[in-house]
């Protein structure tokens, strides 16, 4: 492509909405305007021209899970803008594109800095508890877009003589499909609460290193709710960073159950409840089930996360 940076805003279909249309609509644009004006050169959405299962060539982005930080700020209800240099462009290119795209940001944020506060604090108040949130997610189509394809030149790195690739200046506008966001593909109504079983330890200490709110109790008790009754189970032949990713398939089974001492609550009425909800249903692409905290419990056949229904919205 023809663009010396390219960025994103968080990809999570959870993210708030106000969060990311402010981003889409303003932040990222007028940023994109002010370099453009300034230096000349153009920034644009993060993407590849590929092709689509349908044969057609779409730009496309990435990936929703909040393994990518952009991702995750989005959950824990912040702004976050993800940018990258073009690898194509030269070292001082890179440096430049990269200072000149931090300095807009930053200068932009300091002349909003009202409105996102305003957009952060209202996206911390708004409870996520019985609406409808993604467990899963798959690139969406938004119509055509005009991407401003380049070249490049084989060149010899000084050091190596391997053979790479320089960026020429050259822009040729291209229009193609345009998947740069994402969708739910498996969703569920967000609970009351869950309460996390003593046995997943790992999961405790993870959510109050993430900085969810997790009240400890000191003691046996008898509640409602409903247990994850798990039908099957797979596990990746293949690791990534350490872990084998789990996927569980199951139905949730309500019941009397009592919880031994040193359960955990998290209640999703709190700024963290999206993140929380990521992290702890079973069916979630990235939450501790898919990366293996739960393997113990889960081979053992009892699911060590119980949760409390709310109200559907």
């Amino acid at each position: 492509h023809a663009y010396h940076l390219t960025y994103s805003p968080p990809l999570h279909p959870n993210t708030p909405a106000a969060i990311d249309r402010f981003l889409r609509d303003r932040w990222l644009p007028e940023v994109t305007a002010r370099i453009r004006e300034k230096r000349g050169w153009d920034f644009y959405y993060y993407g590849n021209a590929e092709r689509t299962p349908e044969g057609v060539q779409g730009w496309m982005t990435f990936d929703h899970r909040p393994r990518f930080n952009n991702n995750y700020l989005g959950l824990r209800n912040r702004m976050a803008i993800l940018g990258e240099t073009y690898a194509y462009a030269t070292f001082q290119d890179r440096v430049k594109g990269a200072l000149w795209f931090v300095e807009e940001l930053l200068d932009f944020a300091q002349q909003n800095a009202g409105v996102i506060r305003r957009i952060v604090e209202d996206a911390d108040r708004e409870s996520v508890v019985g609406r409808e949130l993604a467990l899963r997610a798959e690139l969406r189509r938004s119509g055509d877009v005009t991407v401003l394809m380049g070249e490049v030149d084989e060149d010899r790195h000084p050091y190596t003589g391997a053979l790479m690739l320089r960026r020429r200046d050259v822009r040729i506008p291209t229009s193609m499909a345009d998947y740069g966001t994402f969708g739910p593909s498996e969703t569920a109504v967000a609970p009351q609460a869950y309460y996390v079983l003593p046995e997943a330890a790992a999961a405790l200490e993870r959510l109050e290193a993430h900085g969810v709110t997790v009240v400890r109790y000191a003691e046996a008790r008898a509640v409602d709710a409903e247990r994850f009754a798990v039908d099957s189970t797979t596990v990746a032949e293949r690791e990534f960073q350490g872990h084998r990713e789990r996927t569980v398939w199951g139905h949730w089974v309500p019941g009397r159950i009592v919880l031994p001492e040193g359960a955990g609550y998290v209640s999703l009425d709190q700024p963290l409840g999206r993140l929380a909800f990521t992290l702890l249903e079973p069916r979630s692409d990235d939450g501790f089930t898919a990366w293996g905290f739960l393997d113990p419990e889960i081979e053992a056949g009892a699911f060590p996360v119980l949760r409390v229904p709310g109200p559907k919205r």
